[in-house]
């Protein structure tokens, strides 16, 4: 096994990245292919949002008349922000769940207004998957030379991949997940004694304090990354960053306070709260499985590929048996977030394996980083596992993709 790894160390990451890209871009490919090949069928607009922002919906995108996805409250969100501003708001399903996860709306849109929002789409794939890259590039500068073949397995990543291929913003959350943990590691250790000027010195704290913001307004989950970096720095004295995390956070909180002042807001045609979005544990899971007749094989294969990301759960749980102080228990808190996510997730999360995909994008980088943190750490073959989780992807996306109604706008 050693000696396997070790001659996937030696290969230069470039193969790898193209391999990567190969994979996305064919995927990509098939994903389009029933929608004429047209970019926009992978936001997933549904008509009865079409219809509530038609101003917000550019000429030629693809509508499904039944379904959606997720993609579309970025891209409306995007695009009312640039082209509106705060006179008014798109109508979503939920105003402020949808709002607060602004960051991939705005570094998007950022591009599309000047190209135009026509290339919104590939605007948004080409960031996600630049990060994802520049993300995986970092993970590798951090692991040890004999680690390296770790980093394939984020770059790979089933989950990651799948919430690019949706243009959502969890992938991008991973990246800056990765980015901000790189940063920690390499400088917020070090400034303190370093021979670095004051100038460069705030210079990085500043850009690990912006990141960490912004990666909170990618996706509330950052508030769970950086409260365990801020118990890190608490627990080795690390003060100055434990103020830099502190500030953050509460910069974060105080713009989301902000948005609940927002003038002529639709709170939305289905305003969400916490409650509605829970089960008792793994409830949503047992009641998710629904096989009506074994002759229906794409049914029995839909229901089948669930178990892959149970089993993955389950292996997450044994991965707290290597918390063995309370340095331990403090890098463990993402895990113990993603297994109370999922864990209580209603049966709308597990019935889609692209809901509940997502909810472990952050779990891969995360594992790796607790691997180099412990070498003794087991993660009992989780990220072996989501190889298998890759593979039923692409057999899914390739082979019992059924498109939905649509039409072009």
């Amino acid at each position: 096994m050693q000696n396997y790894k070790d001659k996937i160390n030696q290969i230069s990451p470039i193969f790898f990245i193209c391999g990567y890209l190969l994979l996305i871009i064919t995927l990509v490919i098939f994903k389009i292919k029933p929608y004429n090949y047209n970019l926009s069928s992978l936001l997933g607009i549904w008509k009865g949002f079409a219809e509530l922002n038609p101003g917000l919906i550019e000429k030629g995108f693809i509508i499904y008349n039944d379904g959606g996805y997720d993609g579309q409250f970025f891209y409306l969100i995007s695009k009312s922000l640039f082209t509106e501003g705060f006179q008014s708001f798109p109508i979503l399903d939920s105003f402020f769940l949808r709002f607060n996860r602004i960051g991939l709306s705005v570094l998007s849109g950022f591009l599309a207004n000047f190209f135009g929002f026509k290339f919104y789409p590939i605007i948004t794939l080409i960031i996600l998957i630049s990060l994802h890259i520049y993300s995986f590039k970092l993970l590798q500068r951090m692991l040890e030379p004999g680690m390296k073949y770790l980093s394939y397995f984020y770059l790979f990543s089933p989950f990651s991949i799948n919430s690019i291929l949706l243009l959502v913003s969890d992938s991008l959350f991973a990246s800056l997940s990765v980015i901000c943990i790189y940063i920690f590691k390499k400088h917020m250790y070090t400034l303190d004694n370093s021979s670095l000027s004051f100038k460069i010195s705030i210079r990085k704290y500043i850009l690990f304090f912006l990141i960490v913001t912004f990666s909170c307004l990618v996706k509330e989950s950052g508030i769970i990354i950086i409260g365990s970096l801020l118990l890190l720095t608490f627990y080795d004295k690390n003060f100055k960053t434990s103020s830099i995390l502190f500030l953050a956070i509460g910069i974060y909180l105080a713009i989301t306070l902000l948005f609940k002042l927002l003038p002529n807001v639709n709170h939305g045609t289905n305003p969400l709260g916490f409650t509605d979005l829970v089960d008792y544990p793994l409830f949503g899971f047992f009641k998710s499985i629904q096989i009506h007749s074994m002759a229906d094989t794409k049914s029995i294969f839909r229901e089948m590929a669930k178990f892959p990301i149970f089993i993955f759960y389950l292996l997450l749980i044994l991965n707290l048996r290597n918390i063995r102080d309370f340095r331990g228990l403090t890098l463990h808190i993402p895990i113990f977030f993603i297994l109370f996510t999922a864990g209580v997730g209603e049966v709308g999360y597990w019935r889609s394996f692209d809901n509940i995909s997502r909810m472990f994008t952050i779990s891969i980088p995360w594992i790796i980083f607790l691997k180099q943190e412990d070498k003794a750490h087991n993660d009992y073959y989780a990220l072996y596992l989501s190889s298998i989780i890759l593979m039923l992807l692409i057999i899914r996306l390739v082979y019992v993709k059924i498109p939905m109604g649509f039409y072009i706008f």
